[in-house]
């Protein structure tokens, strides 16, 4: 069969109004010859190749919502329920694949493996010559391949197995297969495993936020976890922890999540942002996206601040325990501090569809207008605090409920002023008990950042968790868009 990959692999959707499209046309026009010639050059198209995942449709807003609605963090929020309704079928996994949101985040996840293969196949292939280095080669080629695999996770995660593209496809290239789910993942362990052994352990202050070998080793640590292969976490993690760059917990929570946090100790690999200066029209293909806009529009609508997208859920507040500062930093509740004043769910216009609460984690209130420029907090992917509970869980999982499990458990806890786990806090704790606590743990330190539903899915417990919205075993898999159905001839999930 042939085809013209156009959903998936080579194009990339963007919004022009609140449910329109904008096609791109392919974009492998790129040669070695053309453009791959110098430094400048294959440093430029790894530049490119991290900019994919700053966008709207992607870690810009639209991914980070589709996982915490899921994970029953989140409700849709927004301005009435027909303001990208799409998002609805989420809370109670009835999801259509006509699901717009799920289909623009499937082609932006597809464009990024499509930009780290362009540099792949081409910076591979430049001489080494004057700055061009072997060094740099082997460094750009292990971000282009970190990035790559990080597209590869979301996919397998949402859409089960995926055809495996190790080069850009031509234009008229035959349709691969889907593989497996076990061969996807093998893959993506491969290209995170090789990673981490062509990245450095940091950068300059000029390259700061670039891929790194503990950011690949981070995660492969949660990769085998999802998996249940504790040995395997317990050794990756313990890389990161061993790390020459001493990774660590920021002296506060709250840190982590406005521009004081960007690139901090406890940061493994971020999405960067920068402030914009000028008014954008960020719903076409010509806005600036180098600014976090999901900063602005999952905040508040109380004020004008934001679009209360996003907005946290009663079981979400309800997981933490009394006394953990960190509800305080997540949650926005009645009667809090905001702006000048109190936060007041009935003083806002939209209040009833975004619920009582307020997200606070990356949300900078401003009531001005120049919120719509975007904010420059960076969107951490993984941070120092989960390695160190996914050494607390396999020294659990391999040994039972001991010092080694308690330390770093502990650790996080005591910076969210909450008591020890041991075995004097705890007498005659199993290692179930342990289990349950370490889930919760991840639940409540990593509230809102999209990890709880396949938390939840990986270790067996989706009914559990998610049931009473409407989960069954296997929802947790999206539909493919039907375009690319209709073009690749694949069975539907």
């Amino acid at each position: 069969m042939k085809k013209y990959i156009v959903l998936g692999l080579l194009s990339a959707l963007t919004i022009t109004g609140c449910e329109d499209f904008l096609e791109i046309d392919p974009q492998d026009s790129l040669t070695t010859t053309a453009f791959y010639t110098n430094a400048a050059d294959a440093v430029a198209a790894v530049n490119a190749a991290y900019d994919g995942v700053q966008h709207l449709n992607y870690y810009g807003f639209n991914y980070p919502i589709i996982l915490n609605i899921a994970g029953g963090d989140a409700i849709k929020g927004g301005f009435g329920a027909g303001d990208r309704p799409a998002y609805l079928e989420l809370e109670t996994f009835d999801i259509t694949p006509q699901n717009l949101r799920i289909q623009e985040f499937y082609a932006m996840a597809w464009g990024g493996v499509n930009r780290a293969n362009q540099v792949l196949d081409n910076v591979s292939q430049m001489e080494i010559s004057g700055d061009f280095t072997e060094s740099l080669q082997t460094r750009i080629l292990g971000e282009a391949t970190f990035l790559r695999a990080l597209h590869y996770y979301n996919l397998v995660l949402a859409f089960d197995g995926m055809p495996i593209y190790t080069s850009v496809p031509e234009i008229n290239s035959e349709v691969l297969p889907r593989s497996t789910t076990e061969e996807t993942w093998q893959f993506i362990i491969s290209d995170f495993a090789d990673a981490a052994t062509m990245l450095p352990d940091s950068y300059d202050v000029a390259n700061t936020g670039r891929a790194t070998k503990g950011a690949a080793n981070a995660m492969l640590a949660r990769i085998f976890a999802l998996k249940g292969e504790w040995d395997k976490v317990d050794t990756y993690a313990d890389l990161v922890l061993n790390s020459p760059v001493g990774y660590d917990l920021a002296p506060t929570f709250a840190e982590n999540f406005d521009d004081r946090g960007n690139n901090n100790s406890e940061s493994l690999f971020e999405i960067q942002y920068t402030l914009s200066n000028t008014s954008l029209d960020i719903w076409n293909s010509s806005g600036d996206w180098n600014s976090n806009f999901l900063a602005t529009y999952s905040a508040p609508q109380v004020g004008g601040a934001g679009w209360s997208f996003m907005s946290p859920t009663q079981n979400l507040v309800d997981a933490f325990d009394e006394g953990d500062i960190r509800l305080g930093e997540t949650v926005y509740r009645p009667g809090d501090a905001y702006g000048d004043g109190v936060f007041d769910p009935n003083n806002g216009d939209h209040f009833a569809n975004a619920g009582l609460y307020g997200h606070k984690k990356l949300t900078g209130l401003v009531f001005d207008g120049s919120a719509e420029n975007g904010f420059n907090y960076n969107y951490k992917i993984i941070r120092f605090a989960e390695v160190l509970l996914l050494k607390a869980e396999a020294q659990n999982e391999l040994n039972g409920p001991t010092a080694t499990a308690f330390n770093p458990l502990n650790r996080i806890r005591e910076r969210a002023s909450l008591d020890p786990v041991n075995a004097i806090n705890n007498p005659g704790i199993t290692q179930e008990e342990l289990r349950d606590i370490i889930l919760h743990e991840r639940r409540v330190e990593f509230a809102m950042e999209g990890l709880f539903f396949y938390d939840a899915i990986y270790r067996g417990r989706g009914v559990e968790f998610f049931g009473a919205r409407g989960y069954s075993p296997g929802d947790e898999i999206f539909p493919i868009p039907p375009s690319e159905i209709a073009q690749t001839g694949w069975s539907q999930n």
